[in-house]
């Protein structure tokens, strides 16, 4: 069973986007009281000339949201991903700690599978 969900901006190259993109997530999520919380770290990799993991999206506890919060949440990201062009990954956290990206958001794209994986997973496991 998963736990804890986050939705992240797909790819490494999101200098140009980052602060845009972390302001208007912390915007959207303020009313959600620390139930959804912000996620923007990257991670240097030593010797390495590749750009860094870049996590910037939100994380959140699932029974922590009703379905209508899950919703809206899904909401937002597909309307930023037609704002800045950009896909954005949802997955979850095992109850064992490993993260397993499930299923990308896009603009105009159905949200579907995605509002299945939020309201399901409690249930089904």
């Amino acid at each position: 069973m998963i736990s804890t969900f986050y939705i992240y901006a797909e790819g490494y190259d999101l200098d140009e986007i980052a602060l845009d993109l972390h302001v208007q997530i912390e915007a959207f999520i303020a009313p959600y009281g620390g139930r959804v919380r912000l996620v923007d770290q990257r991670q240097e990799e030593a010797n390495s000339t590749d750009s860094p993991n870049w996590d910037l999206g939100v994380n959140f506890e699932i029974d922590a949201l009703t379905d209508v919060e899950r919703k809206d949440i899904l909401l937002f990201f597909q309307s930023l991903s037609g704002a800045f062009g950009r896909d954005f990954i949802i997955g979850g956290v095992s109850l064992h700690g490993q993260a397993d990206d499930c299923l990308a958001i896009s603009a105009g794209e159905s949200l579907d599978s995605a509002i299945d994986l939020l309201l399901t997973n409690e249930k089904t496991g």
